[in-house]
């Protein structure tokens, strides 16, 4: 599995490449666009992904909120920087983050590892919403210019239907406490029972912490709703500002169609450069992307590259700073 993972990724990597060569020749073009940018944006790009990014902090900081720990907003802000660094010091579809995440938590803020696992998971769930909102204007866009067909609708449609089936049934198993503990209870006794001579596990315990967990769960319902929508969608709104910016920084303004429906792609090959040997991939991509959408090759290469540099590396440089800083403090 790992190697049909890296090796999709590679495909995706060579295939990258092989359309970003065309845009070589426009180089020399986009050279001279440096020449002339209105620089005066950059401190404003910098600072509208800095603002997304605090909503994101805000989102996290309210999904841990009914849970037992206490951590600051910038200090959760450097963790979260810290994680997406190491997600790609170490290319793991993201099992790095976890761990890095869950470490720090419980360094930092006291946290359960339990506590920040399903934090992380809720958080990726209310961004989904607000990215299949981006997404779901991206395809009225490509279907009123005819670029998709109905048959990719209606499978887009059974995927995210599938997706919210799975999670409406795992939210049901892990808030009712019979099924969640019944569940958990044939685990360990599969776990024993395959891997018991290398490592016990004690139902009893592991059955407290769920119990724990499952009580500061119940608090869930007491934060508002609100507050995770406007930190969600206003972290995927300012994202998506920082991409436009980019654009207007080269004097390019391009269309809200155009724009979201770029975005859309530079998450799914941003997913697929998270698998062990896609590091490159979405840089790449970005430039691509664009220019298959109708941009001047050399305004996708010069904007494309400078999103990926503001909003993908700052921060990820950022995070190795802030991971060497929150490690070090007790």
């Amino acid at each position: 599995m790992v190697w049909l993972k890296r090796g999709l990724a590679l495909l995706t990597l060579g295939i990258a490449i092989y359309l970003f060569l065309p845009l070589l020749r426009d180089l020399r073009a986009a050279s001279d666009l440096f020449k002339t940018a209105r620089w005066i944006w950059l401190p404003i790009v910098i600072g509208i992904q800095l603002v997304s990014y605090a909503f994101l902090t805000w989102l996290n900081a309210v999904a841990l909120q009914p849970f037992q720990g206490k951590i600051g907003f910038f200090r959760l802000a450097a963790l979260l920087t810290a994680m997406a660094y190491i997600e790609v010091a170490i290319p793991s579809a993201g099992a790095s983050g976890v761990a890095l995440r869950a470490h720090l938590l419980r360094k930092q803020g006291g946290y359960r590892v339990e506590a920040s696992t399903f934090t992380l998971i809720l958080e990726t769930i209310v961004l989904a919403v607000a990215l299949g909102t981006v997404a779901l204007i991206g395809v009225v866009y490509l279907l009123n210019t005819g670029n998709i067909s109905h048959t990719h609708i209606i499978f887009l449609s059974l995927l995210t239907l599938g997706g919210i089936v799975i999670i409406t049934r795992c939210w049901r198993i892990i808030s009712d406490q019979q099924r969640s503990r019944n569940l958990l209870v044939k685990l360990i006794t599969l776990w024993n029972r395959i891997l018991g001579r290398f490592r016990q596990l004690d139902p009893t315990h592991i059955e407290d912490r769920l119990t724990d967990f499952q009580s500061h769960l119940g608090h869930l319902k007491d934060v508002p709703r609100w507050k995770f929508f406007i930190a969600a969608y206003g972290r995927v709104a300012l994202d998506i500002t920082t991409l436009g910016t980019c654009f207007l920084l080269f004097g390019y303004p391009i269309t809200p169609g155009t724009l979201l429906t770029g975005y859309g792609l530079i998450l799914i090959m941003s997913g697929l450069a998270a698998l062990p040997g896609g590091l490159g991939l979405a840089d790449i991509s970005v430039p691509v992307i664009f220019s298959r959408l109708g941009t001047a090759g050399e305004v996708a290469l010069v904007a494309g590259l400078t999103y990926r540099l503001i909003a993908f590396w700052m921060l990820r440089f950022i995070g190795f700073i802030s991971w060497q800083y929150l490690e070090a403090r007790t």
